[in-house]
This record gives structure tokens, C-alpha cells and sequence, in this order.
């Protein structure tokens, strides 16, 4: 496939990924928790050719990552059934920072940060600057707002390609508390989710170009990306 890359300014919007920082939660269902480890498996001076090889312990949802439709959905498709031009184009930068803790990011909050731009095929960036103090904890937990099931629908309507989260994204509110319900309407309207986002606070337009391309893995429900915007 070949992309047109357009001139801009770089701006990357990619949580790092440390072990000392970044944890995820591991609720019932999971066989084992795997946190992001990184692990030497051949030391410099140990013979071969001099070098060192680390290897990385780590789900395929650790850090800024994005999630295809099987992610959600049993039989959906995968990531290698996902065309790349999902993660390459335009993006629209929402900005709903008045929204906090336990509140809803609404249809209202959508239309009025981004309605009169959105165009059909648009990536989505919901901008709350959330993750710019993130830790995993239950506290960085707790200041996040969420995506309510009419704004669900409205991205739905809208026929956004992506979207993504600079926030705890499996928050809930006192209205609703079916999260997976919701981020399988995204799944089953095609809409690639992506979790873990930061540094849209960089960002001064509210149309740009966004690349975030998944690793080339088959069989896989998601993969961590290096997320750029290009401001132009």
C-alpha cells in the first residue's frame, strides 16, 4: 500500500511504555496476569556476536494500542482483516476536558466540540488530559469520565473509522455500567478503538493526520502502536 505522507509538524501521542509506570488491571476471566516486563535474554559479553537481546513480556492491550472488531466480538475481524488505511488519515481532535470523573461524555459534547468537521471516515481523539498524569491506579481510574451509550451511537451514526482515548476508556457512569455492551457497538459498526493516548494537549488544530499503524501479526485481536498526529 502506498501513502502520501503529508508535511507538518510531528507530534507523538503515544502513552511510554515502562515497567516501572504502566499497569493494566486483571479482572476475573484472565488466566494469568501479564503486566509489560522487560527481560534480558542475552548479555553482551555472554559469547555470540556482542551483543545484548531483551525480550518483552506484555499483553497485545499494553500501552497506546488499538483493538480490531474480535476484540469485542467472537468471529469479528481480526487485525490483519483490518484495512491499514484505518490507522492512516484524518483525525478530528474532540475536546471534552470539562468532563470529569464518573461524568458523561454526551452526544451534546460531541456535536458541539467537533460537529460542524466531522466528515464520515474520520478517526476520532477524545481530549480530556487524563493520561497526562497517568499511573494505572484506581485514582487515575476514578478521574475518568465516559463515552455514554448515546455518544456510543453517535460515533456509530457519524461513521468514524477510530477512535481514541486519552483516558481510562473502560470507565463507567451512574447511568449505565455496561461498558463491554458499549465498545461492542464500536465493534460491531467496524469503529477500531484505541486506548492509552496522551499529549493532545500538543495539539492546536482540531483537524489533523493521524498514523497508527499495528504491528503485522495474524491471528490477533490487537496490537501496540506508535500513534503520530502530523499537524499541517
Amino acid at each position: 500500500m502506498n501513502l502520501n505522507l503529508p508535511a507538518g509538524k510531528l507530534i507523538d501521542i503515544s502513552l511510554p511504555l515502562d515497567a516501572r509506570t504502566f499497569h493494566m488491571r486483571t479482572y476475573s476471566g484472565f488466566k494469568k496476569d501479564m503486566q509489560f516486563e522487560i527481560e534480558v535474554i542475552k548479555e553482551y559479553e555472554d559469547g555470540g556476536y556482542g551483543q545484548i537481546v531483551r525480550g518483552a513480556h506484555m499483553r497485545l492491550h499494553a500501552g497506546t494500542h488499538v483493538d480490531a472488531p474480535s476484540h469485542m466480538l467472537k468471529g469479528a475481524p481480526d487485525l490483519q482483516d483490518v484495512p491499514l488505511r484505518a490507522y492512516f488519515g484524518d483525525a478530528i481532535i474532540a475536546d471534552v476536558r470539562h468532563r470529569g470523573g464518573g461524568e458523561a461524555i454526551t452526544p451534546a459534547d460531541l456535536e458541539k466540540a467537533v460537529g460542524d468537521i466531522i466528515l464520515p471516515g474520520d478517526r476520532l481523539l477524545l481530549r480530556t488530559d487524563q493520561n497526562q498524569d497517568y499511573d494505572g491506579s484506581p485514582a487515575w481510574m476514578k478521574r475518568a469520565p465516559y463515552v455514554n451509550v448515546a455518544a456510543t451511537d453517535w460515533c456509530v451514526e457519524k461513521r468514524i473509522s477510530l477512535i481514541g482515548f486519552d483516558f481510562y476508556h473502560g470507565a463507567t457512569g451512574p447511568d449505565e455500567d455496561e461498558y463491554p455492551e458499549r465498545t461492542k457497538g464500536y465493534a460491531r459498526a467496524g469503529i477500531i478503538t484505541m486506548p492509552y493516548i496522551c499529549n493532545l494537549d500538543q495539539i492546536s488544530k482540531r483537524r489533523v493526520t493521524l498514523m497508527a499503524f499495528p504491528l503485522n501479526m495474524i491471528g490477533v485481536e490487537a496490537s501496540p502502536v506508535r500513534a503520530i498526529v502530523i499537524e499541517h
